[in-house]
C-alpha cells in the first residue's frame, strides 16, 4: 500500500484558471469557454478533481455510472502517469468517498506494472495504449477484516488501525443493515448471493481466506477467529485475545466491563447488570433500559457476552445478531457447562 496519498479537490468553477494551466487543449480558451466546460461536464454527470503530490500536479475525471454511489470511473487525460501515481489517486478517491466500492481507472501508463493491468490499444495502430485496472476499497483499507463462516451467516471481526488489537466484532447475515466497510469486504470476499442475500447454513465454524489482492491476515485476527471457532465448537470458554474499544461513552463502558466479567453459562438480568454499576436496588430498576441500550451498543458481541443478559421475566429480549443467536449462544454454553 503506498505510504502517503495525494491531496485532491473537486473543480469549481472559480478554479477555471488553475484547470487551464493543466489542460493543453484549453490554453487557447478563454477562462469563460473553461467555465463553460466544467459546467457541460458537470451536465453530464462529470467531475473533474484536481490532485496534486509533492511538485506533481494533474487532473482527471470521476463519474459515477449509472448514478451508483458505490462505482465509479476514473479517468486520465493526455498526460503519461506513473502506475505507482495511479493508485495512490485512487486511495486518495476511497478515502473522500466512503460508499465507494469499486473503482475503474484508466490512464496513459508510462510503465506497466503488473499482468492485473488490462491494456486496451486504440482504433489506430499509432493510438497510444491505455491502461485500465479496478480497485477497490478493501484493499486501501488500513484495518483489517475476517470473516468466519457459520449457521447464522458470517461473523466479521475488525482491527484497529495498528492491526494489534480486535476493535469490532459483528454478525453478517440474511436481511441485517450492514455499514460500508463491512459490506465492501462482504462483496470483495463474494458473500452474496446472486439475488444479493447474504449465504448462510454452514455447519461448522471456518475462518475464510483472504482473496487474491488482500494480504494475509494479520496474527491478532488469526488468533482472535481461532479463539472464537473453539468457542462456537464449545472447546473454548475465555478469550485472551487482545481488543480495543474505539467508542463508547463512559457509562457504557462501565455497562460492557461488567458484562465482560459475567461467567461462562452464567446469566444476569438487566437490572443485576445495573446494580453491580450503582449498588443501589431502585436505581438499578431506573437504570435497567440504559443498560439494554448501552449493550445493543456493544462493539464486541461475544468477547463482551451481552447474549448472557436476559430480560426480568428470563426473556431473550433484543440482541444486535437476532434472538436466534442469543439462544443458540446460551443453549451451547448450558450444555457444554452441564
Amino acid at each position: 500500500m503506498p505510504a502517503s496519498i495525494p491531496k485532491i479537490k473537486l473543480c469549481y468553477l472559480k478554479d477555471a484558471a488553475k484547470l487551464r494551466e493543466l489542460n493543453d487543449n484549453l490554453l487557447w480558451r478563454s477562462l469563460s469557454e473553461t467555465r463553460d466546460f466544467i459546467r457541460d461536464k458537470q451536465s453530464q454527470g462529470i467531475d473533474i478533481f484536481l490532485w496534486s503530490d509533492g511538485d506533481q500536479r494533474g487532473y482527471f475525471y470521476l463519474q459515477n455510472p449509472m448514478g451508483q454511489d458505490s462505482w465509479a470511473i476514473i479517468y486520465y487525460e493526455d498526460r503519461i502517469i506513473s502506475s505507482r501515481l495511479t493508485q495512490c489517486i485512487a486511495e486518495a478517491v476511497f478515502a473522500e468517498f466512503p460508499a465507494l466500492y469499486r473503482l475503474d481507472s484508466y490512464s496513459i501508463l508510462e510503465d506497466l506494472p503488473d499482468e492485473n493491468f488490462q491494456i486496451s490499444k486504440g482504433q489506430f495502430d499509432n493510438d497510444q495504449a491505455i491502461s485500465g485496472r479496478s480497485y477497490f476499497s478493501p484493499q486501501f483499507n488500513q484495518r483489517q477484516l475476517a470473516f468466519i463462516a457459520w449457521r447464522f451467516g458470517y461473523i466479521a471481526l475488525l482491527t484497529n488501525r495498528e492491526l494489534d488489537k480486535i476493535s469490532r466484532i459483528d454478525f453478517v447475515r440474511h436481511n441485517k443493515t450492514m455499514d460500508n466497510l463491512i459490506r465492501s469486504y462482504a462483496l470483495y470476499y463474494g458473500l452474496f448471493e446472486t439475488d444479493g442475500d447474504i449465504k448462510e447454513g454452514w455447519a461448522d465454524p471456518v475462518l475464510l481466506e483472504p482473496p487474491t489482492g488482500l494480504q494475509p491476515l494479520c496474527p491478532v485476527l488469526t488468533q482472535a477467529a481461532t479463539q472464537i471457532i473453539a468457542y462456537l465448537k464449545g472447546e473454548k470458554h475465555e478469550f485472551t485475545f487482545p481488543y480495543k474499544l474505539e467508542e463508547g461513552t463512559a457509562f457504557q463502558k462501565d455497562v460492557w466491563k461488567v458484562t465482560r466479567s459475567i461467567p461462562y453459562a452464567h446469566i444476569f438480568s438487566y437490572k443485576d447488570l445495573a446494580q453491580e454499576i450503582v449498588q443501589d436496588e431502585k436505581k438499578a430498576i431506573q437504570l435497567s433500559r440504559a443498560v439494554g441500550q448501552a449493550l445493543g451498543a456493544n462493539p464486541l458481541p461475544i468477547c463482551i457476552p451481552c447474549h448472557r443478559v436476559i430480560g426480568k421475566n428470563r426473556d431473550l429480549t433484543g440482541f444486535t445478531g437476532g434472538v436466534d443467536i442469543k439462544d443458540f449462544l446460551l443453549n451451547l454454553e448450558f450444555l457444554k457447562f452441564n
